[in-house]
């Protein structure tokens, strides 16, 4: 079921006020479109019908995904590492076994479902990422700001990343062999395997990468 709101939108261009329906939730399985409208930066458009300016009405959104096991929670600008809806985890123990994830960017959110729809583990696919970024900070010496997976295939062997990268954030593609999220994979599998037993959404980003590769660090 799709759970939606109503809120009193103001136009920044004309001032004009009019109350709008928001989807806050969303299962993939009974809105088929939601996912399109996602990738194609529609689901968020928002359009004045005095003046007819457009932009992107960025709100929570809790997309859930059924079918592959998945929920992700995008909240603009959120800064936690976990987030525990207790009513969530209570009333519906059946989602013990669902990948629960929080998101704060729409890039990031596009990632994680591209992720899902691989069928590929996204904490593998953060360590893979994090060492194709040093690589490529080290030997172009470029600066770094953030990264998402472009593609991914395995007739080629090939995993790739579109990387921001300098002052001005440019983009910057950057592939590196399937075998290096495998071996991500395997540390995954091996050392972090109960990290979807603690409760709620996890961050699971850059930050979570970097510090498990330094736990897996002390480890070794």
């Amino acid at each position: 079921m799709s759970e939606k709101v109503k809120r009193n939108i103001t136009c920044p261009k004309c001032g004009n006020i009019k109350e709008n329906t928001l989807l806050c939730s969303v299962n993939a399985s009974s809105l088929n479109d939601a996912h399109k409208q996602i990738f194609e930066d529609k689901f968020f458009e928002w359009t004045c019908e005095k003046c007819g300016e457009t932009r992107q009405l960025l709100h929570p959104l809790l997309y859930n995904d059924i079918k592959r096991r998945t929920m992700v929670y995008y909240i603009p600008n959120v800064d936690r590492r976990q987030l525990v809806d207790d009513r969530l985890e209570t009333e519906f123990s059946e989602l013990s076994d669902v990948k629960k994830r929080v998101v704060p960017t729409v890039n990031a959110l596009k990632e994680k479902l591209y992720i899902f729809d691989l069928g590929l583990n996204d904490m593998a696919v953060e360590l893979t990422k994090l060492a194709v970024a040093e690589l490529v900070a080290k030997s172009r010496k470029l600066h770094v700001t953030e990264g998402y997976l472009s593609a991914y295939d395995e007739e080629a062997n090939t995993i790739g990343f579109e990387f921001f990268v300098g002052d001005t954030g440019k983009p910057f593609l950057q592939s590196t062999r399937i075998e290096v999220y495998k071996r991500s994979l395997e540390i995954v599998e091996t050392y972090f395997a109960n990290e979807d037993d603690r409760q709620g959404f996890l961050a699971i980003d850059r930050r979570w990468a970097r510090e498990a590769l330094a736990q897996y660090r002390k480890i070794k």
